[in-house]
């Protein structure tokens, strides 16, 4: 009887510690912040191994003072992260294709707490943003594709990117200019951007994205190919991350 209570205790003792190893899998130390402090900067003018890298036929890589994304297979997303995580922030990044089709997307990813959770910022080289967000490996956009006359478009075109996150709100910035979402009324709903008359059908334009779905998370880089791809790279360069001031007013 004894034997089998010490074997009973010590299967406990080990589920017990199944289970902990399970929870602590999504304990994460979030960076605390002030707003306008300074929480991380690089040029990528050094060996860092604070971002994720990989290798083979959709690739991300830091080389020649840059994070370069590549891809050779079709309907894919690569991105490259950064370690550390946040809960407020202030994104900024420069992103430039250097080959590819125009209409790649291309941009950041933001409260990503693993592969199937996180929001992404996404640009076109011929004019075009949007965003999305990833919930449970489950995609939604939350603002589809509009021109900007903001970006510089084509293959080779410099853009500075910057996303402000604080709380359950979020700002959207190209080249310094704020820019405008297309919302559903209907969170289930999808909206539509017309892209002829300016109007945003079945929702309306916002320039703060109000969404809880996800709280803390890393932020990155990121190239996503709808279809077939033709060789995009993308280069990415002078990231800063800084503590959320208070959003801009409208």
């Amino acid at each position: 009887m004894r034997r089998f209570f010490i074997f009973a205790t010590l299967i406990l003792i080990f589920i017990a510690l199944f289970q902990l190893n399970r929870i602590s899998e999504d304990w994460h130390y979030i960076v605390p912040s002030e707003p306008g402090e300074l929480l991380y900067a690089s040029a990528f003018d050094d060996v860092n191994d604070t971002w994720e890298q990989s290798e083979g036929r959709n690739a991300a890589f830091i080389s020649d003072g840059a994070i370069r994304l590549t891809v050779q297979e079709p309907d894919t997303q690569v991105y490259s992260s950064l370690a550390y995580y946040y809960d407020d922030f202030d994104l900024s990044v420069d992103a430039q294709a250097v080959d590819g089709d125009l209409d790649n997307g291309f941009g950041v990813i933001f409260r990503q707490k693993d592969r199937e959770n996180f929001y992404s910022f996404l640009i076109s080289s011929d004019g075009f943003y949007r965003v999305m967000r990833r919930v449970d490996g489950e995609p939604r956009t939350l603002s589809n594709w509009h021109p900007s006359p903001y970006i510089v478009q084509n293959i080779g075109a410099l853009n500075r990117l910057r996303v402000v996150g604080q709380g359950d709100q979020f700002q959207f910035f190209i080249n310094d200019q704020r820019v405008d979402l297309c919302i559903p009324d209907n969170p289930d709903g999808v909206s539509t951007p017309n892209n002829f008359t300016g109007e945003c059908t079945g929702g309306q334009w916002l320039d703060t994205l109000t969404d809880e779905s996800i709280e803390y998370g890393r932020v990155g880089v990121t190239v996503v190919v709808d279809g077939q791809p033709i060789g995009p790279e993308v280069l990415f360069d002078n990231v800063v991350v800084l503590g959320a001031s208070p959003l801009a007013d409208s």
